[in-house]
C-alpha cells in the first residue's frame, strides 16, 4: 500500500521534498499557506514591471557538478533553459575609479594590482584564497548533520583547498578584512557590500562561486524556477492545496496523528515533512521540547547567529534608451541616509536588464537592498504598529535612495518610477519568517558553523527541511534539505 506524505510549505524545500518523495514511491500532498507556491523564491508584477525577490545568482549551474544534477532532477535546470552569467560578482564606482570582482579572477587581480600596488601582498593572498575556495560546494547528497565520522571526513577533505582561506579569514569580520588594505578604494570595495560584522570567509566563498563558474541566473527568474518545479511535481502525481496555514497538531505516543489548519482542515498522513519556517513549528505548534539542540543554540545566541533580512525598494526605468548603466550589482559612496536608526554612506543597487522576457528594454528594473538583521527587525516590528507611519517610512527611504541613484547616474533623472517597497515585516507576513529572515542564520566571528538534523526529537514521523538547517541558507541548502528529509523518512518507513 502506498504511504501518504504531507509536506508543509510549497517553497523550494517543500517542492524538493515532494518531488523526491514521489520518486521514492510515496503519495504526496503539499499544503501551502498562500495562494501561490514559491515561498521566498517569488516575484511580483507591479505597474507593468516585474520585481524578482530572490534570484541574484544560483549556485550549481556548472555541468557535471553534483548540484547541477540535483537541479536537473528538480526541473530547475533543463537542457533547453538558457543561463545568464554576469561578467562580475559586483562592482564599485567611486568618481573616476571603477573596480570589479570579475568572473575572470586574473582580470580582477590585474585591475586591483594596477590601482593598489601598495597592497600587492594582501591582494595576491586574497585572490589565491579565492582560487582555493572554488572547491567549496554546499552538500547535496547527505546532510552534514547526519554524516557518520568517515562521511564527514570525506566531506571536509573535498574542501581542503579552502584551508588557507579558512585560516586567514575564517575568524575575521568584513570590517577587519577591509582594514588589512592600505588603498582607500580597495577598503571601500571590500567593506561596503556585506555587513561589516559578517565573517570575511563568507565573502571569499561567495566570490569563488563566480570565478569557478558555478553561479549563474536561469532566465525566467524566481517564478520560472517555481513553475518548472511545480510542473515536475504535478507530472509525477503530486497535489498542492493552497490557503492551508497550519496552526495546530495532534500528537499521541510520539507520533503526529494530524495537523490542523486555520480553517479547520484536518490533515492526516503516515509522515509529515515541515518545510515552512521552523520557529513557528517549535515555538507555536509542537513545543520547544522537540527543538534540535543546534537550532535551539542559534535562536538563543543572536550575538553569534544573525538571521538575514533587508529593506528593499524597486524602481522601474521609464525609458528604453541606452542609459549606459552598470551590469548587475554596483555599490557607490553617497550622502549618508538612515534606516532603522543606522547611518549608511554607501548605496547598493542591482540592475535587472538581462532577461528579455522579464525585463525588456522598456521595462528594466533597479532594486536597492539594504541588509538588515534580527535587531533591525525589532525597529520595523514596532513601527508596524502604526501602519501609516510604517508606510510613510518605507516610502521616505525609497525617495532618499532614488535621489542618490539619480545623483550617481544623472541620465536616470526623471526616468525612475517607484514600483514598491518591502521590509522585514513583508517576509514575516508572507512566509511567517523568523525576524523577517529571507536567509537563515549567518555565523559571526567566534562562533562555529551549525548543522540541524532532518529528524525531530520525540516525533518519529515528523521531519524538517528548509534553509534554516544550515548557516547561510539559500536556494541550494533549501533544495538539498528536501532530499535529506526524504532520506531520513525512508529509513523510518521502510
Amino acid at each position: 500500500m502506498i504511504k501518504n506524505i504531507a509536506v508543509i510549505g510549497a517553497g523550494i524545500s517543500g517542492l524538493s521534498a515532494g518531488i523526491h518523495a514521489l520518486q521514492s514511491g510515496y503519495s504526496v500532498t503539499i499544503y501551502e499557506k498562500n495562494k501561490l507556491p514559491g515561498g521566498e523564491c517569488t516575484g511580483w508584477d507591479r505597474q507593468g514591471y516585474h520585481i524578482d525577490n530572490c534570484i541574484h545568482f544560483l549556485i550549481g549551474c556548472k555541468e557535471n557538478d553534483r548540484m547541477y544534477e540535483m537541479w536537473k532532477n528538480l526541473n530547475v535546470l533543463t537542457d533547453e533553459l538558457k543561463l545568464y552569467r554576469e561578467p562580475y560578482f559586483y562592482c564599485m564606482e567611486d568618481g573616476d575609479v571603477k573596480l570589479h570582482l570579475w568572473r575572470n579572477l586574473e582580470r580582477t587581480r590585474n585591475e586591483f594590482l594596477e590601482l593598489a600596488p601598495e597592497d600587492s601582498k594582501e591582494l595576491n593572498q586574497f585572490f589565491d584564497c579565492v582560487k582555493g575556495t572554488e572547491c567549496v560546494k554546499p552538500p547535496c547528497d547527505i546532510s552534514p548533520a547526519h554524516m557518520n565520522p568517515i562521511q564527514f571526513m570525506k566531506f571536509g577533505k573535498s574542501m581542503m583547498g579552502a584551508g588557507k582561506a579558512n585560516k586567514e579569514y575564517g575568524n575575521q569580520t568584513i570590517h577587519e578584512f577591509a582594514a588589512r588594505f592600505k588603498n582607500p578604494y580597495v577598503r571601500a570595495m571590500f567593506g561596503n557590500y556585506f555587513n561589516e560584522n559578517f565573517v570575511a570567509l563568507d565573502f571569499v566563498v561567495s566570490y569563488a562561486f563566480y570565478t569557478s563558474d558555478t553561479a549563474a541566473i536561469p532566465l525566467g527568474g524566481s517564478n520560472g524556477i517555481i513553475r518548472r518545479m511545480c510542473e515536475k511535481f504535478e507530472a509525477l502525481g503530486g497535489n498542492i492545496i493552497y490557503d492551508a496555514n497550519l496552526n495546530g497538531v495532534e500528537i499521541k505516543d510520539g507520533m503526529v496523528n494530524a495537523m490542523i489548519t486555520d480553517n479547520g482542515m484536518r490533515i492526516e498522513a503516515e509522515s509529515f515533512i515541515w518545510c515552512a519556517d521552523p520557529y513557528r513549528l517549535f515555538f507555536e505548534i509542537t513545543g520547544v521540547e522537540h527543538l534540535d539542540k543546534n537550532l535551539k543554540y542559534m535562536y538563543e545566541n543572536p550575538e553569534g547567529y544573525l538571521s538575514n533580512t533587508g529593506y528593499q525598494a524597486a524602481f522601474g526605468i521609464t525609458s528604453n534608451e541606452n542609459l549606459s548603466l552598470p551590469e548587475g550589482s554596483v555599490i557607490f559612496p553617497c550622502e549618508s541616509f538612515e534606516i532603522a536608526g543606522k547611518s549608511h554612506n554607501f548605496c547598493g543597487m542591482r540592475v535587472y536588464d538581462y532577461d528579455d522576457y522579464l525585463f525588456p528594454s522598456d521595462k528594466r528594473v533597479i532594486q536597492c537592498n539594504i541588509l538588515q538583521n534580527a535587531y533591525d527587525y525589532n525597529y520595523w516590528s514596532e513601527l508596524y504598529r502604526n501602519k501609516e507611519k510604517y508606510n510613510e517610512e518605507k516610502n521616505t527611504i525609497a525617495e532618499e535612495l532614488k535621489i542618490r541613484i539619480e545623483t550617481q547616474y544623472p541620465q536616470l533623472r526623471g526616468k525612475l518610477m517607484l514600483l514598491g517597497t518591502y521590509s522585514p515585516i513583508t517576509f514575516t507576513k508572507w512566509c511567517n519568517a523568523y525576524k523577517g529572515g529571507y536567509m537563515s542564520f549567518n555565523r559571526l566571528k567566534g562562533y562555529k558553523a551549525k548543522f540541524v538534523k532532518s529528524t525531530i526529537k520525540g516525533l518519529k514521523n515528523l521531519f524538517l527541511a528548509g534553509q534554516w538547517i544550515q548557516n547561510g541558507g539559500g536556494l541550494p541548502v533549501a533544495a538539498a534539505s528536501g532530499k535529506f528529509a526524504v532520506q531520513m523518512m525512508d529509513k523510518e518507513l521502510r
